[in-house]
């Protein structure tokens, strides 16, 4: 229902019949009014338009409203048409949907089917199909630019694998060839083993062999080999033996002087020198020892090997020879020649010292008449038993000597004065004036004794004995079993 007024809210015109209650039939109202639940009732004002001369429409002026229009709208009608509106929107919207869906599963079906066969095309060349080429049907520039590059892939992995298997053809022949190298070099480092093998037992039978000690030790002195020889004088098993230190076998009195040795093998590279080692049974015995230090191919250190000889009985026989040149045998009293050794170095100690020395000569009385009567025997004991008393009256630091038949000499290295060097004088004839006890017989001599005393009576070894002699024969002509200093 449309309902026009004019400025003064008169109704002009009418559409149909108002439900409007203005009894004076005027519109008040400017703004839409909602008379009951089922009617909407609008208000707009009517304004005049003017046109200017030169075309121009210009919008509508307050001061020229003309009147206002009623529209009465029923609310069943307007909610039927928005209804309506809605279900052909709706309408609209589920068939733009489908036309959308329709034109996105054909767009997807562009992009999925090339994709696919990509994809296909990829696993092929994951199992090795190189030469699979992956066809450009997408229209789509992407996806022909990603099947370029999967094909262009493919190719340059074509030729990688080529150019591998090349070179893994290159390689084998080049390993076959090698193989065969190391294989002779494993044949004659077999055979150098077995030769090195049979050296080696050669070389430890050699070892075996030879009744001298041979031994290799460590830089440390630790024993690393040894010989058979060497085993039975330790007597003790390989496992016990291996890695003992050097100390183990020398004597207790030599074993300060092994570092020493070790550093003089080290520096002169080899050494020889006598030591006394340990047997297992405790006895020591004396061995010429020999030292070669070992190299290995830098030339570095690695320890030495040595030999040890046993010197015993050479030693033994040295010791003999020794003794037999400078000692009587029967007495084992100093001889002739150790008593010249003695009493010249006896001088010049003296000498530097101003200490006077004394030396006596002794020979036994009636020893001549025993030893005729009854022999030799009887006579070479006594001549022990009157050394052993002469020795008992002496000091550790004098001499006494045999020097032929039953003559004696004893020289007092140092002594206070001639008084006391003639009190031992006669200690010692009245010692050899008692009876001696030998072989069930009791025997009595006496013995003449000869004094001379340095520098008083000679200052020359020669001098002295001569003069000690001369009183020993001044003493038998005044009665025997007498001591007479020699005087000028």
């Amino acid at each position: 229902l449309i309902n026009i007024f004019d400025e003064q809210g008169k109704l002009i015109l009418a559409s149909g019949k108002s439900n409007a209650q203005s009894g004076s039939g005027r519109a008040d109202a400017d703004v839409p009014m909602y008379q009951d639940k089922n009617i909407l009732r609008l208000y707009e004002p009517i304004f005049a338009t003017q046109i200017k001369l030169d075309g121009f429409v210009t919008g509508p002026d307050v001061a020229s409203k003309l009147g206002k229009v009623m529209i009465e709208v029923s609310k069943l009608r307007l909610n039927q048409q928005k209804q309506e509106y809605l279900l052909v929107s709706l309408l609209f919207t589920m068939m733009a949907i489908t036309i959308a869906l329709i034109l996105a599963l054909r767009l997807a079906r562009r992009i999925t089917d090339p994709v696919k066969q990509m994809h296909q095309a990829v696993q092929r060349i994951g199992e090795g199909d190189l030469e699979t080429n992956v066809a450009d049907q997408s229209k789509i520039r992407e996806l022909q630019e990603l099947s370029m590059g999967i094909s262009e892939m493919a190719r340059h992995l074509l030729r990688d694998r080529d150019m591998l298997e090349s070179r893994i053809v290159q390689t084998t022949d080049g390993l076959r060839v090698k193989n065969r190298e190391v294989e002779q070099v494993y044949l004659e480092k077999e055979l150098l083993n077995e030769n090195l093998a049979v050296a080696l037992s050669e070389l430890q039978a050699i070892m075996d062999a030879n009744l001298d000690l041979l031994y290799v030790l460590n830089k440390k002195g630790e024993l690393i080999q040894w010989n058979s020889s060497f085993a039975k004088f330790c007597c003790l098993p390989p496992e016990q033996m291996l890695n003992m230190h050097l100390t183990t076998f020398d004597c207790e009195e030599e074993r300060d002087k092994i570092g020493e040795r070790m550093e003089e093998v080290y520096s002169r590279g080899s050494v020889t020198f006598e030591a006394q080692l340990v047997r297992h049974d405790g006895v020591q015995v004396h061995y010429m020892c020999n030292g070669v230090v070992l190299k290995n191919l830098q030339g570095e250190i690695t320890g030495f090997t040595g030999t040890a000889r046993d010197i015993s009985e050479h030693k033994a026989a040295v010791e003999q020879i020794h003794r037999m040149a400078h000692y009587d045998m029967l007495t084992e009293l100093p001889n002739r020649s150790l008593l010249s050794d003695r009493l010249q170095h006896a001088i010049i100690t003296s000498k530097r010292n101003r200490n006077p020395l004394v030396l006596m000569f002794i020979d036994l009385d009636m020893f001549k008449y025993i030893n005729d009567n009854l022999g030799h025997a009887m006579g070479d004991l006594l001549l022990k038993e009157a050394a052993k008393r002469i020795l008992e009256c002496l000091r550790k630091s004098d001499t006494a000597a045999r020097i032929g038949g039953d003559e004696f000499v004893v020289l007092l290295s140092s002594v206070e004065s001639i008084d006391s060097a003639m009190l031992i004088a006669e200690k010692i004839r009245h010692t050899l004036s008692l009876p001696f006890e030998i072989a069930g017989n009791s025997l009595s001599i006496s013995a003449s004794i000869g004094v001379a005393a340095y520098p008083e009576h000679g200052n020359e070894e020669k001098v002295l004995l001569k003069n000690a002699d001369t009183a020993m024969y001044l003493s038998k002509k005044k009665g025997r079993n007498t001591v007479v200093l020699f005087s000028t």
